[in-house]
């Protein structure tokens, strides 16, 4: 027995095991060979070490029928693509004899890799037993007691490398079939079973390495980004013992694409060298395509959102780039006048430099921006395309943004990965488009309108401020002549008719600055405490036409807070517009009421009712009905507007019953004066 402290000597217990072993490089030639493997093939370790395999032990040339070699080379080979161990089935492989020619010999072998520190695979080591006599005693019934007894022992060992060698290659064959990435570990954690997916997606990458270096060595992390490494890795714990089901694993190695996995573990037992299986399902699809009406959906609601053009498309760039794994977004946008394309807003993932260094602006059909414009459709782009100086990134995707059939800009998106151009990501990018275009066109009508509103508000101010002067002058000299105590009759009926007609004008005059004041925000109210019931009756005590035709029904007392003056008017038109319109033998109805919070007024008229048409234009300015025009009724179409402003300028609302009402109701809601509210005492 050896001391403690001696130093064990393996090239002699490697030598000297009463098992055949040779070893072999990645190259198949042979670096070492126990003696009984030396025994088992007479050779010497001179003759076969330093020689390729195959050059030692070649084929019988005098049996064209010799399986053995190219089973061998086969099976050696699986080990240096695949990294597992193979069993082989019993085979026939003559060696050379001593004295010329082959001796007949059938061999029992399994090839094992054997892997460095690094992980990479070192060699492979043959074990094999020389079986012949088991095979020969099978033919021949003639054979000796101890011979049978002996080949009785290798019948068992033969039947049992079969029946494993047989599930072995089931097993693969199964895994093989599976559409999923498949890996075996032992218990260290080091692969010891691919299937094919697993092969083509990792490589050789995770040679003899132990799963706590699977996240650095395949570039894996979580879905906030986090690299996957240390103990709480889902590969570690399925290598605890724990069952992990559905934990996601994002791949992104560098220069390549990102893909998405669901990760599912178990650990195995009742199989030796095999401890855990781990398999991995591509959802890289489901989720790019779940993350883009993400995006979709994100985008049209940033363009819902009020606000500069410039600020929109910032945060719409911002949103397209991040939420689709982009690395950088670009907004170029048509100059109608130029006929080019400016870059006016793009996004570019932080801690990267910009990944265009396109010039601009940008002619029609220039680069990349300028082809998708030229086309009116999507265009891809990769490393591979792209002409020098073009672009920064490997590949690139540009969309039209629409408008009808004009295009309106170009959405730029860049990545720093190869990329292959997607039917998928394309159709979700050009419907982000489409709601980017709704909204450029939506902002254009809005400020044409905007600037066609206040066009038409200064228009009719100037127009009201020339027309008042003139008729402030005829008004006052009509005035001035009727005074004339020998003026003829006949003269002072003109001089009425030019009066009333002046005055007439005079108040069309004054609503048009109204309405125009009061649209523009330059006409205040001179708001303070009133009773609406009393304006009421006011008014109806004004009007010129039988006052029986009125119908009131107003409670005592309604306490405001408004203008008395502008509130006369709105009642003025409400009762103006209701008798004009009201049967010869009908009345109008007027109601003062009010709650805590709301005082209500409704004028109504049975007279002829509102088209459907028509109610939606009742408060137009200068809009009057067919019925106004055929009836030659007076009017140009501004008191209901300005009535309208007036109530809303009050936080009111004044609003027409609907055109399928028996009776036209118009209705006016005003907050009433709110007392004090009085202090507890505590």
């Amino acid at each position: 027995m050896g001391l403690a402290g001696d130093v064990i000597d393996y090239r002699l217990l490697f030598r000297g095991a009463p098992t055949a072993f040779v070893v072999l490089d990645p190259e198949l030639v042979i670096v070492e060979a126990s003696d009984a493997y030396l025994a088992a093939t007479a050779r010497t370790r001179a003759e076969l070490v330093g020689r390729p395999v195959f050059e030692a032990f070649p084929d019988n040339p005098t049996d064209p029928e010799a399986g053995g070699p190219a089973a061998w080379r086969a099976s050696l080979h699986r080990v240096l693509r695949e990294r597992v161990t193979d069993t082989m089935p019993i085979q026939r492989y003559d060696i050379p004899s001593v004295g010329g020619g082959f001796d007949t010999r059938y061999w029992a072998p399994v090839n094992a890799p054997m892997f460095g520190p690094g992980g990479e695979l070192r060699y492979i080591v043959h074990r094999t037993e020389d079986v012949t006599e088991y095979v020969q005693a099978r033919r021949d019934e003639d054979a000796p007691d101890d011979l049978w007894a002996r080949t009785e022992q290798m019948e068992s060992e033969v039947f049992a490398r079969q029946r494993l060698q047989e599930q072995n290659r089931t097993l693969q064959t199964v895994v093989d079939s599976v559409d999923a990435v498949v890996v075996g570990c032992d218990p260290d954690g080091r692969p010891v079973l691919y299937n094919e997916p697993a092969r083509a997606l990792v490589g050789d990458r995770l040679e003899g390495l132990p799963a706590e270096g699977w996240g650095e060595r395949l570039h894996l992390y979580t879905p906030e980004g986090c690299p996957m490494v240390g103990t709480d890795s889902p590969l570690m714990r399925v290598l605890r013992g724990e069952w992990v089901h559905g934990a996601e694993v994002i791949m992104r190695p560098p220069g390549a694409p990102r893909q998405v996995f669901r990760l599912h573990g178990r650990p195995v037992t009742g199989l030796p060298g095999l401890a855990t299986v781990v398999t991995m399902h591509d959802v890289t699809v489901h989720r790019r395509v779940a993350r883009f009406k993400e995006c979709e959906l994100e985008v049209s609601r940033i363009v819902a959102r009020p606000g500069p053009v410039e600020d929109v498309l910032s945060q719409a760039m911002e949103c397209v780039g991040s939420m689709t794994g982009w690395a950088a977004a670009e907004f170029w946008a048509v100059d109608d006048v130029a006929q080019v394309l400016r870059r006016t807003s793009g996004w570019v993932e932080p801690g990267r430099e910009p990944l265009s260094d396109l010039p601009d602006p940008l002619l029609y059909g220039q680069a990349l921006p300028g082809r998708a414009w030229q086309t009116k459709d999507a265009e891809w782009e990769t490393s591979t395309q792209q002409a020098a100086g073009e672009s920064l990134s490997r590949a690139a995707l540009a969309i039209p943004v629409p408008s009808g059939s004009l295009v309106l800009g170009v959405i730029v998106c860049y990545s720093d990965t190869e990329e292959i151009p997607d039917d998928v990501r394309t159709a979700i990018q050009t419907g982000i488009a489409a709601h980017i275009g709704e909204m450029l066109e939506r902002q254009r009508a809005e400020r044409l309108a905007a600037e066609l509103d206040r066009t038409r508000d200064e228009y009719i101010a100037l127009v009201g401020h020339e027309l008042r002067t003139p008729l402030t002058s005829i008004e006052a000299y009509a005035h001035f002549l009727l005074d004339e105590p020998d003026l003829p009759a006949e003269h002072q009926r003109m001089l009425h008719v030019m009066q009333r007609n002046a005055t007439s004008l005079h108040t069309i005059v004054t609503k048009l600055l109204d309405v125009a004041g009061m649209r523009a925000g330059h006409l205040t109210l001179r708001p303070g405490p009133l009773d609406l019931t009393a304006v009421v009756h006011e008014a109806i005590d004004g009007i010129t036409v039988d006052t029986a035709a009125v119908e009131v029904n107003a409670a005592p007392r309604v306490e405001i807070e408004g203008d008395a003056e502008r509130l006369r008017q709105v009642v003025d038109e409400l009762l103006t517009n209701a008798l004009t319109w009201t049967d010869d033998d009908a009345t109008v109805g007027v109601q003062v009421r009010a709650d805590d919070r709301t005082a209500v007024l409704t004028v109504s008229n049975a007279g002829e009712r509102i088209s459907v048409e028509e109610h939606a234009r009742l408060f137009e300015m200068f809009f009057r009905g067919r019925s106004a025009h055929h009836r030659g009724l007076p009017g140009a179409g501004l008191g209901l507007t300005l009535a309208r402003v007036i109530v809303e300028l009050h936080g009111g609302t004044l609003t027409a019953g609907q055109p399928e009402d028996p009776v036209t109701t118009m209705t006016v809601r005003l907050p009433v004066r709110q007392s004090p509210v009085p202090s507890v005492p505590r």
